[in-house]
C-alpha cells in the first residue's frame, strides 16, 4: 500500500511541525481575526465549536477528530461572512460544505497532518490566510529577544567573607598563648566597562576587616592589628550565556594598610645575692607602621542578569598583600588574602 504524500503548504501557507511539550487535544487557535469577533470551527460537515476573538484578536477552540479517527490529512478553509469567522477542517478525501450565499472563502494551499497533539494556528488577518502546524503546545505570548549580559558600563557593590592566610602562624610565632580573628566581613566597590560581551577592564575598591592578633608569654602580653585597603586593576574574560555571565579576571592590586602593636610587660620581682628583692616596674611600648606595595589578584564568578539594568554576582578570588614599612622593619608584609563576595551589580546607560 503506498503511501499519500503531504506536500508542504506552498505561496499562501506555512506549514511548520516542531514540538515544545504536547498538547492535551487538538486545537484551533485563530489569529488576527475582528476583537469580538464570533470564531466558528467545522470539522468536515460538523460544527465543532465555538468563540469570542479576545482584544488581541486571538481565539482558541479544543476539538476532536472525527470517530475512529486518530489522525487526519486535512485540507483548511476560511470563511468571512460579515462579522463571523469560519475555519472548516475537511479531511483531504471529502469535499467541504459549500460556502453560504454571504460568505467568502479562502482555501489554504496544502495538505496538513492533524493528530491529537496538533494545534492549528489560522491566521485571518492578512488578505491571504496562512495556517502554521504544531505538533504541541502553542504559546500566544509574544516572544521577543533573548536578555543578554551587557556590554558598556557596570557598577557594582558587594560584601566579603575575608580570610588572612598564615596570618596566626606568623604573629603568633614564639608566643606561649596566642589567638586572634583572622577571618571577618569586609566589601567591595568598583566598575567594570565591557568593551564587547567577552572582555572588559575593571577597577575595584576592597575593605577586608582589621586583623587582630593578640598572646601573651612570662610577664607580657601583647595586641596587634593590620587595617589594609585594596585598589585593583584587572583584565575580564567573560563567557556569556544568555543573561548569564561566567568570568575570570587577574591583574594588579595596590594596599596600603596601618599596622600595630602594643605590649604591656608586668612588674618583675627579683631575689638579690643578700636576700633582698628589687622590683622591675613594668612597661608598655606602642609600635605602629605604614605599608604599602603592589600585589598580585586573581578570582572567577558568575553574574546573572535579572532585569537588563540589575544583576546578582557571586565571586571566589584571592590577592597577595606585599608591602615595606614606612617606619620600621618589623612592619612589613607578605601575605594574601581569600575571598568570596556577593553582591549586585547595575548597568549604567544604555
Amino acid at each position: 500500500m503506498s503511501i499519500p504524500l503531504r506536500p508542504v503548504a506552498v505561496a499562501a501557507a506555512l506549514l511548520l511541525t516542531a514540538g515544545s511539550g504536547l498538547a492535551a487535544a487538538q486545537t484551533l487557535i485563530v489569529r488576527r481575526a475582528p476583537i469580538g469577533a464570533n470564531i466558528e470551527l467545522l470539522v468536515n460537515s460538523t460544527k465543532a465549536g465555538t468563540a469570542k476573538s479576545d482584544s488581541a484578536g486571538d481565539a482558541k477552540i479544543p476539538f476532536t477528530l472525527p470517530t475512529g479517527k486518530t489522525e487526519m490529512d486535512a485540507r483548511v478553509y476560511a470563511d468571512t461572512c460579515g462579522e463571523t469567522r469560519r475555519v472548516l477542517v475537511v479531511d483531504r478525501d471529502s469535499a467541504p460544505p459549500p460556502p453560504e450565499t454571504d460568505c467568502s472563502r479562502q482555501e489554504v494551499i496544502g495538505v496538513f497532518l492533524v493528530r491529537n497533539v496538533t494545534s492549528l494556528v489560522v491566521s485571518i488577518g492578512d488578505p491571504i490566510a496562512t495556517v502554521l502546524l504544531r505538533q504541541g503546545s502553542y504559546d500566544l505570548r509574544p516572544r521577543g529577544p533573548r536578555r543578554q549580559a551587557p556590554r558598556g558600563l557596570v557598577v557594582f557593590g558587594g560584601g566579603a567573607l575575608v580570610e588572612y592566610a598564615d596570618a596566626l602562624e606568623f604573629g603568633c610565632t614564639g608566643v606561649t598563648t596566642c589567638s586572634g580573628d583572622e577571618r571577618g566581613i569586609g566589601y567591595t566597590i568598583g566598575a567594570d566597562f565591557w568593551l564587547t560581551r567577552y572582555l572588559a577592564i575593571e577597577g575595584t575598591y576592597i575593605r577586608p576587616p582589621e586583623l587582630t592578633i593578640a598572646g601573651s608569654g612570662q610577664s607580657y602580653h601583647f595586641d596587634s592589628f593590620f587595617e589594609p585597603h585594596l585598589f585593583t586593576i584587572a583584565g575580564k574574560v567573560g563567557i556569556p550565556l544568555g543573561p548569564v555571565r561566567f568570568y575570570g579576571r587577574t591583574g594588579f592590586n595596590y594596599h596600603t594598610g596601618e599596622s600595630g602593636t602594643t605590649q604591656v610587660t608586668e612588674n618583675i620581682t627579683v631575689t638579690n645575692e643578700d636576700g633582698t628583692t628589687t622590683t622591675i616596674p613594668g612597661s608598655t611600648e606602642s609600635v605602629t607602621a605604614e605599608t604599602d606595595g603592589w600585589g598580585w589578584l586573581l578570582a572567577g564568578g558568575i553574574e546573572a542578569w535579572v532585569a537588563p539594568s540589575f544583576a546578582f554576582y557571586g565571586e571566589l578570588g584571592g590577592a597577595g598583600i606585599k608591602g615595606n614599612a614606612e617606619v620600621v622593619e618589623q612592619g612589613s608584609i607578605d601575605n594574601r588574602i581569600w575571598l568570596i563576595t556577593a553582591g549586585i551589580k547595575i548597568k549604567i546607560g544604555r
